[in-house]
């Protein structure tokens, strides 16, 4: 029963998720998918970034929260692209990001 009623929580975070960063990636890029596990604390999105033929996949293997501080922190992530993968693993593994206060609410549910 609890597995069912995170599945509807997470896909409900998904639809969210996906409109919301669409809109503020307008013109750059387009979320395609998204699919959440909160129980394994990970993530899929394929992206479609504009102007490019193919797709780009990330895939969230672990991340962490401090709801408390509204922070998301990312510690596994692969990317279908080298030099996106170079990037990820330089600038966002390891660090905790804020999260903006519009989404703490959001964030509580990823747990």
């Amino acid at each position: 029963m609890q597995r069912f009623l995170r599945r509807g929580k997470d896909a409900t975070l998904e639809t969210a998720a996906r409109i919301a960063l669409n809109s503020r990636l307008s013109g750059i890029a387009e979320i395609r998918e998204l699919s959440l596990d909160s129980g394994a604390r990970c993530v899929r999105v394929t992206l479609q970034l504009c102007g490019e033929s193919a797709p780009l996949e990330l895939h969230v293997l672990r991340y962490r929260l401090r709801e408390q501080k509204g922070e998301i922190a990312i510690d596994e992530v692969t990317a279908s692209r080298e030099w996106l993968q170079n990037v990820l693993e330089r600038f966002v593994v390891g660090r905790w990001f804020e999260v903006p206060p519009a989404a703490h609410t959001a964030l509580k549910l990823l747990t």
